[in-house]
Formats: structure tokens, C-alpha cells, sequence
């Protein structure tokens, strides 16, 4: 030691002392370092998390163990929804590098991908112990999460059947995030009533087949209209069908997109023109509409439901399926076994089709992170087989085949059954478009769905006037030329 820390150290053993030798300890381990804090400042990551909608328990219980394992601390802030959108906003615009990872909902990366990293650099990086093994993550989820251009984030990811870097990087891509966690629409119901003989032969006698899972919207329509009914023989209605979103939300808007999907319709074409108008938008939407006006198998205030509502009247026991984004469940005051199947589809030149929605979560490096590395290593392993295996206990909703896989072994069958739907209706899921102004074009068509639905407006009016709004709004985000 030179003459300097002679006096630094002997002036500290004096302070210890008055208050303690435990400080002088401290200081010992790292003598070349005269502040304390620039020390454990580099031991630190900060992830800026979602809360339920991401899974954050998962995520919490794995960034401990990482923790333990790294000696790495983890700060991690979970906000919800709205509140996380306006910080990841907020932070990437300050060019703020205070996050070192985040939580990316999909219709956020085309208006960030130039805060972003990218990951290739990182997962190519031969050096480190590989847990990555990018072709377990179910391809579908993988692309539509991650796989983006950066200087033409609204182009559709290259066509894979299995995740390979190079097939990305050959087509002009890069991976901007690794998928987390992953919502589709799904549709719980009650298989105790499915399973009871006696609604089993009245439905044998009404319709001549037997009553079993449905596959097709009329199927389905057909089991909501037999459920539907006055259980307890007082005059009114307290059992419907089935359930649907209908209120002016979002969560309508992706509901009409299942059903313009699964009768094989799109959004915009290639060339980001709205085609959903056509006659195929026009029979999803009148499909969506009968079932709450015509047939009368939904509960009469479905125009107030989002997914919250959705979940209450199937909790409660209201309604015999229910369609949702995450495994239902019933109050134990009601009784009874719920079931999960996916939802249904429409043939299409002899094909069933389905097309339900899906978002997915991915974990980004933010760009101005001092720690771009050490976040990476922390992102791979949140996202890794070993991790995502232990997710399931959390009910997270995984994005790994190899985590599907192991949920067979799962002890609770019901759980058992929904991780099979769930990852079979990932595997034929559609996203949300790639677009800077999603949130405008998903409230531009969720009035003019709310206008048909509240009988303003034709299904075929509603959608037309819908299209040229778009189209409008699509040729000021700079998307299309008149």
C-alpha cells in the first residue's frame, strides 16, 4: 500500500472503533475502490417488468434464484398495463438507461425497435454457456414476438417452420427480444355439464348426434343455444351459452379478429390496405352479432364485457363456456369441473381454419443500458428450458415446447388439459398487426363494431366506413399513398 492508503485505512480503523468493525471488513474486500456504491452499482440489473398480465410471480421466483446463483442483484418493477406502456415510453424516449431489461408487449415494437438491442450479436456469442436453443421455442410465438426489420418493423416475419438464426438473419432480420410469456384465446367450459347423461340424452334427441367439444362455429352456437335456459324453473334465463367481449374495448376488437381469421379473412392485405370490409369481415362480424341479438346465448349485458366480466359471470357459474385468455376457473361455492378446449374454426375449401388472438411478452435489452451483456445473460436465462419448466407452477403461460412437454407430467389434470390447448392453439394463433398506429386502428374498427352491435349501423355500413377511416389513418402514419 502507498502512503495514501496508509492514512485512508488507519483514519477508517479509527471510525470502526466508535462504530463497529464489521464497516472495516467492507472496505478490505475492495481497498481499490474508494466509493462503495460505483462497486455494487455493477452488480446490479434493473428490469422493468408487467404485473399479472405478464406472469410476474414467475419472474420474481427466477430472478431470485438467479440472484442466488449469480450473485448479481436484480431490482425489478412491476407495473400494470398502462402504467408499464407509459414508462417503457417514457425511459426509451429519455434515452435513459436506467432499465436494463423490459417487458415488450408486441404492438409497442415497431414504435421502440430503434431503442431496442439486438440480440444476434449476443446469442451468436460462442464463448458464453448456451441455454438458448432457439428452435425449442414454438416457431409461430418466436417469430411473431422477436423477428422484426429494424427499418421496416411493419413487415411480416419470414415463413419458418422451425427457429434458425441463420434462415433470420439470411432474410434480412434480427431477434429483438425473447418471448416470455404468451396470451391466446381459449375457451373454458363446464365439463360437469357436458358430462351429465341427462343433458347428454337431451341433446342426443334434439339434435341427433352426440354432445362433445365443438370444432366449428356452428357447433358451438348450437351448444350455447342448448345450454342456454332456465335451470331453476322461475321464468327467467339463468344459464347462457357462452360468452363473448362486446363492450367498446380492445378486448372486442380482438374478438371480431378470431372470427374474421378463423373465416379466413385478414386485416390489411399485403400492402397494408384494409380488406376487412369484405365479405369475409362482413360474415365475422354478423356471426359475432347473432350470436347476441339472434340467438340470445349470451348474458343480456355482453355489451359491457371485457375479459374481466368474462371471467366473473364464468366464475359464478352463469354461463356453460366461456372464451378468455387465461384458464377460468369456478367459485367452489358453485361446484362442478371446468374443462378447456380451443377455439373454434370455420371450413374453408375443406379445411378447418382458426385463427384466434394472440399477444405475446417479450424481455428486451434496452439499448442505453451500461450493461447490455449482463442483461442479455439474465434474459436467456428467464426465457431458458429450465426456467420456463419451473414456470409452471405459477400457471405461467410458457413459450417453450420443451415446457409443454413437461406440463403433461403435471399432477392437476385440468392443468394438464389446458397447457395442451394452450399450446396447440399457440402453434395456429394470429397476432396483432405491426403497425406504429395500432392503437388507433384497433379503436377505429372496435366504434364501428360497437355501432353494429348496438343496431346504428349495418354490419356492411359499419365496416365500409370503418375501412376508409383506416385507410386514412394508415396514409398519415406514412403506411400507404393515395
Amino acid at each position: 500500500m502507498n502512503k495514501n492508503t496508509w492514512l485512508r485505512l488507519l483514519l477508517l480503523m479509527l471510525v470502526c472503533g466508535v462504530i463497529g468493525t464489521g464497516c472495516l471488513n467492507r472496505w478490505i474486500q475492495h481497498p481499490e475502490s474508494e466509493n462503495a456504491d460505483s462497486h455494487s452499482q455493477e452488480q446490479v440489473l434493473h428490469v422493468l417488468y408487467a404485473t399479472n398480465e405478464a406472469g410476474s410471480e414467475a419472474i420474481i421466483a427466477a430472478t431470485q434464484k438467479y440472484e442466488r446463483q449469480t450473485g448479481i442483484r436484480i431490482e425489478l418493477d412491476a407495473l400494470p398495463y398502462n402504467n408499464l406502456q407509459e414508462k417503457v415510453f417514457s425511459e426509451l424516449a429519455q434515452k435513459s438507461g436506467h432499465y436494463d431489461l423490459m417487458a415488450v408487449d408486441t404492438p409497442w415494437m415497431p414504435k421502440i425497435i430503434q431503442h431496442l438491442e439486438p440480440l444476434g450479436s449476443y446469442i451468436q456469442n460462442t464463448e458464453r454457456p448456451k441455454s438458448i436453443q432457439l428452435d425449442d421455442f414454438i416457431t409461430k410465438v418466436f417469430l411473431d414476438t422477436s423477428v422484426y426489420k429494424k427499418d421496416n418493423p411493419q413487415e411480416d416475419p419470414p415463413r419458418l417452420k422451425s427457429i434458425n438464426q441463420k434462415d433470420i438473419t439470411a432474410a434480412g432480420y434480427d431477434i429483438w427480444s425473447l418471448p416470455i410469456q404468451s396470451n391466446i384465446l381459449t375457451v373454458s367450459y363446464r365439463k360437469d355439464l357436458f358430462q351429465d347423461l341427462n343433458y347428454r340424452k337431451e341433446f342426443r334427441e334434439r339434435y341427433h348426434r352426440e354432445l362433445a367439444i365443438p370444432r366449428t362455429f356452428d357447433e358451438y352456437v348450437e351448444l350455447a343455444q342448448f345450454f342456454t335456459r332456465d335451470t331453476d324453473h322461475d321464468g327467467e334465463t339463468d344459464l347462457y351459452g357462452t360468452t363473448l367481449m362486446g363492450s367498446k374495448h380492445e378486448a372486442n376488437f380482438v374478438d371480431f379478429k378470431s372470427f374474421l381469421n378463423s373465416f379466413g379473412g385478414r386485416l390489411f392485405d399485403d400492402k397494408l390496405e384494409p380488406v376487412f370490409q369484405n365479405d369475409k369481415g362482413v360474415l365475422a362480424l354478423e356471426t359475432y352479432g347473432g350470436w347476441i341479438h339472434q340467438y340470445k346465448v349470451t348474458p343480456p349485458d355482453v355489451l359491457s364485457y371485457t375479459w374481466d366480466e368474462v371471467s366473473i359471470r364464468f366464475e359464478f357459474g352463469q354461463v356453460a363456456m366461456g372464451m378468455n385468455y387465461h384458464n377460468m376457473k369456478l367459485n367452489p361455492g358453485v361446484g362442478g369441473e371446468v374443462g378447456y378446449f380451443m377455439f373454434p374454426g370455420s371450413i374453408v375449401g375443406g379445411n378447418l381454419v382458426r385463427g384466434p388472438h394472440f399477444g405475446s411478452w417479450g424481455i428486451a435489452v434496452n439499448h442505453y443500458s451500461g450493461r447490455k451483456a449482463a442483461a442479455y445473460d439474465l434474459a436467456e436465462y428467464l426465457t431458458s428450458p429450465e426456467a420456463q419448466r419451473e414456470y409452471l407452477q405459477f400457471n405461467q403461460h410458457v413459450t417453450r415446447k420443451s415446457a409443454y412437454e413437461h406440463a403433461e407430467n403435471l399432477m392437476d389434470p385440468a392443468l394438464r388439459e389446458y397447457y395442451q390447448v394452450l399450446g396447440d392453439s399457440l402453434s395456429v394463433g394470429v397476432g396483432r398487426p405491426r403497425i406504429t398506429n395500432y392503437d388507433q386502428v384497433s379503436e377505429a374498427v372496435t366504434n364501428a363494431l360497437h355501432d353494429y352491435l348496438t343496431g346504428k349501423k349495418t354490419a356492411p355500413a359499419a365496416l365500409s366506413e370503418a375501412a376508409v377511416l383506416v385507410k386514412r389513418l394508415m396514409q398519415q402514419a406514412g403506411y400507404s399513398k393515395d
